[in-house]
């Protein structure tokens, strides 16, 4: 085997001088290959598939895949959508790349890294490409952001995407918000206020304008609100609570004391209770 060429701008900038790639457009048989465990894309569009066995029936495969040899069997490692594209086909062979590595780390780098840099690749599916890389392979997330071409900030903001609760996970993988309206989400503290921040836009299809002022709105009725807090706070000299609905103006205040603070509570506010009077 030769070692490796340029077989596609992407592929071959990950490829380890350690690997060997068959140069050759090898015709493999479909029935052993196996997707890759760790690719990041896990959701596969029929529409979309539809259209890209229709184009490789009328004009061929342009770009053959790359797999990585296990045996007498083959891994993907890039290339998924064009494998199941020849499935629906009922096409028997592949022509294919073939990649040999002592190391499955580097060939697990590799496959990650090459579908990450895929630009139809869901939010949430690069977040989880992204821990995979950091929480796995060691893997820093400047290293990361360097690789792919993306700034540190970047690849951090959709890390937390996963932060998240799963239903909202789902949403974004079904493509019902974008990663614009989850990261306005995000900027909600508990996991009650962002599911229900997320009911919202989906019942009201709120654009991430829309949702971005209504959150910026909201975080200033809510600074308000903590400033009085404060204020109260600092009189009565305990910790105290406000909900007030803005809608309704209707709440509570709630005090909070021991026996040690109770009587300095009832000073501050000017209450005299039936019992200290008569002492």
């Amino acid at each position: 085997m030769a070692k490796s060429k340029k077989i596609g701008q992407g592929i071959n900038a990950l490829i380890s001088p350690d690997s060997t790639v068959d140069m050759k457009q090898n015709e493999i048989l479909i029935s052993k290959i196996s997707p890759n465990p760790n690719q990041p894309r896990k959701i596969f569009e029929d529409k979309s598939l539809q259209q890209l066995a229709q184009s490789i029936k009328e004009k061929g495969l342009i770009t053959p895949i790359t797999v990585k040899k296990e045996g007498n069997k083959y891994i993907i490692i890039a290339g998924e959508r064009r494998f199941r594209a020849h499935q629906l086909l009922k096409k028997k062979k592949i022509p294919a790349y073939i990649i040999e590595s002592d190391s499955s780390r580097d060939l697990m780098y590799m496959a990650l890294i090459e579908n990450i840099q895929r630009e139809d690749l869901n939010a949430i599916e690069q977040a989880k490409a992204y821990q995979h890389l950091k929480d796995n392979l060691g893997i820093s997330i400047t290293e990361i952001a360097k690789t792919i071409g993306k700034s540190r900030p970047a690849v951090s903001n959709t890390l937390r995407l996963l932060q998240l609760p799963i239903e909202i996970q789902n949403s974004i993988l079904a493509g019902e918000i974008n990663e614009g309206q989850a990261r306005v989400i995000l900027q909600k503290n508990t996991t009650q206020a962002r599911i229900a921040l997320w009911k919202r836009i989906l019942k009201e299809k709120m654009s991430v304008r829309k949702v971005e002022a209504s959150v910026s709105k909201q975080s200033k009725w809510q600074r308000e609100l903590e400033n009085i807090q404060n204020k109260i706070s600092r009189v009565i000299g305990v910790k105290v609570t406000i909900k007030k609905s803005k809608k309704t103006g209707k709440g509570y205040l709630k005090i909070y004391f021991d026996s040690k603070t109770w009587d300095r509570v009832l000073e501050s506010l000017g209450v005299v209770t039936s019992w200290e009077s008569d002492k």
